[in-house]
């Protein structure tokens, strides 16, 4: 560690630590309840993490980079994850003007397009009628500024992960920090399992308020009742894409590792409880891309795979309308007998959406050049709740928010073509990141390479051809191009190895010509 680093530390700590011991006494004798309380020790703890975070800034951005948690004192209680990104990027910047040594990993081809887009959302918010953060204190008749600045620190996070060259013997532990994240996505689904006493918790960890809901409505004993466990699907998720990122395919089927196979059939059947059609294409999508990738289209492990897959069809068919109701609605796209009020269910969705994509695509012409933005007008949007309280709510209602359930909708209306230039140049050059990573990279690292590159993949397919968002999805399309740069230190490339050419001497040819006359 530099002197001058150093140095900057010891002056942050001191100059936080000796007016620490004031500010805590005025702030609990004049804070007015227990939630004033709560919030001036949050603050407090906050200001006393700042040492550690000069030390472990990049692993704790790794680990709630997809932690389901929020700050809830903060306005708009934004995500841990956006506001330790904005932190560790914050410090790693400090580094930098210190010391000019720590630079940034140079990667044009994914740092250049990530800055157009950030100029096209900058601009077309600034066209628009600004970014609408009311949360923070702005006045004005836009709201809708949290979308915005999801955008723009997704951006950023990319360079906050581009901030280190993660070192040899700490890669698999920053790779499991980086999925361990999802994993609290699950404590959603425990409001009506944790007693009273811990039910603050949710101040950290939202319920998942559509669980909540169908578990209180819902009646024991009544089939009717569907209860959607979306945070354990999303955990099940992120447990399935660590094991094929630490093992793969062929480490999970190995038989000496007796716990791999069985532990990766639980996580898809947890899977099913989400209720969501999307995640169960999500896993099958990766498993066969893992599967092709792996070479194991060419093994006896195929034929293997499909008499499996055969039986377990058949003896799933017979009992499929009998399984629970959330679990037939994430197989309702499979051509089997289930329960109407699961199919029904999943079917007035997709109806939704069609219906509320063709009132959309008739205005994506006026929206080529500039686009409509994320901001939502205040006047529109109380006019559109007056309707749905009266029950005659559409799908209008999640069009003006944005939420398009459509990627190509939810990039091109509020960005136009400049958007989908600017993110389309972003998924090539990552993709030939990815795949340059996998192809020449280290050999300690071809299961993660291989996996990002799959994932990444997915991501796209999903993205574009079932359900995507491009201000949410941006953070998890940034977050696989960032790990494997920082894993790879930048962009692998071929080994060129010496070629050998003869050199002829031509005062010794001529020696020997004259030697035979």
């Amino acid at each position: 560690m530099t002197n001058a680093f150093s140095l900057f530390r010891s002056l942050i700590i001191y100059s936080i630590c000796l007016p620490l011991a004031a500010i805590v006494g005025y702030l609990l004798a004049t804070s007015d309840g227990p939630k004033d309380q709560i919030m001036s020790i949050a603050v407090i703890l906050s200001l006393m993490s700042i040492p550690m975070f000069l030390r472990w800034h990049y692993p704790w951005m790794l680990i709630t980079w997809n932690m389901a948690a929020v700050v809830f004192f903060l306005p708009g209680k934004p995500g841990v994850g956006l506001v330790v990104l904005m932190i560790s990027f914050g410090i790693s910047v400090l580094q930098y003007v210190l010391n000019r040594q720590m630079k940034f990993i140079s990667v044009p081809m994914v740092a250049r397009p990530l800055l157009f887009i950030l100029g096209v959302v900058l601009l077309t918010a600034r066209l628009t009628g600004g970014i609408g953060l009311n949360a923070l204190g702005g006045d004005g008749g836009n709201i809708g500024g949290r979308r915005y600045i999801a955008l723009i620190l997704a951006i950023m996070g990319y360079f906050a992960l581009a901030a280190v060259k993660i070192p040899k013997q700490k890669q698999r532990l920053y790779v499991f920090l980086y999925f361990a994240g999802m994993l609290s996505m699950v404590i959603a689904n425990l409001a009506l399992v944790i007693a009273p006493g811990f039910s603050f918790i949710f101040l950290i960890f939202p319920t998942d308020q559509e669980g909540i809901a169908a578990l209180s409505n819902s009646t024991i004993g009544q089939t009717s009742s569907m209860v959607r466990l979306g945070g354990l699907a999303n955990a099940s998720v992120a447990l399935i894409s660590t094991m094929l990122a630490f093992y793969g395919i062929r480490g999970i089927i190995d038989l000496r590792k007796s716990w791999r196979l069985p532990l990766l059939l639980l996580a898809m059947v947890a899977t099913l409880f989400g209720g969501f059609r999307s995640q169960v294409i999500l896993v099958v999508l990766m498993l066969a891309i893992m599967f092709y990738m792996e070479g194991l289209t060419n093994s006896r492990l195929l034929p293997m795979l499909l008499l499996t897959l055969v039986l377990g069809m058949a003896v799933m068919v017979p009992f499929a309308d009998k399984m629970p109701l959330t679990v037939q609605r994430s197989l309702a796209f499979l051509p089997v007998k289930l329960d109407p009020i699961a199919v029904d269910n999943a079917q007035a969705s997709t109806e939704w959406r069609l219906a509320m994509w063709a009132d959309v695509l008739p205005q994506v012409p006026q929206y080529l050049i500039l686009g409509k933005g994320l901001s939502i007008n205040q006047q529109e949007l109380n006019m559109e709740m007056a309707h749905m309280n009266k029950g005659e709510g559409t799908g209008a209602s999640a069009a003006l928010a944005g939420d398009y359930h459509s990627g190509p909708l939810s990039l091109i209306i509020p960005f136009g073509l400049f958007g989908v230039a600017g993110f389309v140049w972003f998924l090539v050059g990552s993709l030939k990141v990815l795949y340059r990573n996998y192809k020449f990279g280290d050999p300690d690292l071809l299961l993660f390479n291989r996996f990002f590159l799959a994932q990444f993949i997915v991501k796209i397919l999903i993205f574009v051809f079932i359900f995507g968002s491009f201000y949410g999805d941006l953070i998890y399309f940034v977050g696989i191009i960032g790990m494997s740069i920082a894993l790879n230190h930048g962009v692998a490339q071929p080994v060129t190895e010496p070629v050998t050419r003869p050199v002829f001497n031509k005062f010794k040819l001529a020696n020997a010509n004259a030697a035979r006359g």
